[in-house]
């Protein structure tokens, strides 16, 4: 190869390692640029997401700007607490049963909703009579075998020192001893069978009695009751039924009787949940002494009315969202912490709030429903 194709060669390589050269560092020029862009650009959407009027800061976080228009919407008011005969909780129910006044025995006077409570009734009343007689019939069966095998024991006891002493024949012994066994054996049957009757009699009265409370009738309320009473029988759901208790003061409202109200005391619950409605029996007592409380009659009862200190809050102020309720809270200015309450019943277009709030806590009174989407967005963070 001549010197002239040499160095024609290498220019050739020359200006090839000078085009990579402006190729590499275009490229990275490039990049720069490009990166120094992206910066830009998450800088302008951090600067322009900081200017926004509200925006979700972190879990169930939210900040409002301060001073903007949207600010005027909010109204925000403090947590107090007040002191309420307002219902805990409120249930339909219905009369299931009345007694009347007359002279009749009160087992008799019992007026039900369904004419087969009162046959269960009926049933229910012979069983717990049946159960005290076989007691008694199995404590007189116990003493009776106990005594025939007493007195033949201490007859076999007289023949055998007879016998020993030779004056009785020891076919006398050995039929008082065969008397023995079979009063023994005899006594055994009786007692079993006698006891047999009382387990039977306490199992039909309780399996009645189960009926009874099924049908919605607690039979140990019926037989406490005065004339004049009538029970009332409700279904809690079973996310409520922690608001319920023995004793608990209820008021009453009939829908057949408008404008009037019967005070109703809870005299017992049912001892299990009803496993299809998920629901809990309670039974309530009301003193109907004008008989005006028929047996069927459908009411609202409202629970829990003894006077207490309670927190109300607007009902705007909650916010639902899924299966729970929310109010927002200020925790500093322009910032609201979205935090779960439990609330009761509704009134007046305000809520009791049972768990979530304190006094003195800065809530949004009015105007959080604009704020809901950014709540289920911070929820949802």
């Amino acid at each position: 190869m001549t010197v002239d194709a040499w160095s024609a060669r290498i220019r050739g390589r020359a200006a090839l390692a000078l085009l990579l050269a402006a190729i590499i560092g275009g490229a990275s020029v490039w990049r720069c640029a490009r990166e120094r862009a992206r910066d830009t650009k998450e800088e302008q959407a951090r600067a322009e997401t900081a200017a926004l009027p509200v925006r979700v800061t972190g879990p169930g976080m939210i900040a409002v700007a301060p001073g903007g228009a949207l600010e005027t919407k909010l109204a925000v008011g403090a947590v107090q607490a007040q002191r309420v005969t307002l219902p805990r909780l409120t249930v339909t129910g219905s009369v299931a049963a009345r007694l009347g006044v007359g002279t009749e025995a009160l087992e008799a006077r019992w007026d039900f909703s369904q004419p087969e409570l009162a046959a269960s009734w009926a049933d229910w009343l012979r069983a717990r009579n049946e159960e005290p007689f076989a007691q008694r019939q199995l404590e007189k069966t116990r003493q009776l075998a106990a005594a025939r095998v007493s007195a033949q024991t201490k007859l076999v006891e007289r023949l055998r020192k007879l016998v020993a002493a030779g004056t009785d024949s020891p076919r006398d012994l050995a039929a008082a001893e065969a008397d023995l066994v079979q009063a023994q054996l005899e006594g055994q049957k009786q007692v079993y069978e006698a006891e047999t009757a009382q387990r039977n009699a306490a199992n039909n009265r309780n399996a009645l009695e189960r009926q009874l409370l099924q049908a919605g009738i607690d039979p140990g309320l019926l037989v406490q009751a005065k004339p004049g009473t009538a029970i009332l029988v409700a279904d809690v759901p079973e996310s409520q039924v922690g608001q319920v208790h023995e004793g608990q003061e209820s008021l009453a409202h009939f829908y057949a009787l408008p404008g009037e109200s019967y005070p109703a005391r809870v005299r017992s619950v049912a001892p299990t949940l009803s496993s299809e409605r998920r629901t809990l029996r309670v039974f309530f007592e009301l003193d109907d002494p004008d008989s005006h409380l028929r047996p069927g009659l459908f009411a609202e009862v409202g629970l829990g009315t003894e006077p207490r200190d309670a927190i109300l809050v607007p009902a705007d102020a909650v916010l639902h969202i899924g299966k729970a309720d929310y109010v927002l809270v200020r925790t500093q200015p322009g910032t609201w912490r979205v935090t779960e309450v439990s609330v009761g019943d509704a009134s007046g277009g305000r809520v009791e709030v049972l768990s979530g709030l304190g006094v003195g806590d800065e809530i949004i009174e009015s105007g959080a429903i604009i704020l809901k989407p950014l709540a289920v967005e911070a929820l949802s963070g």
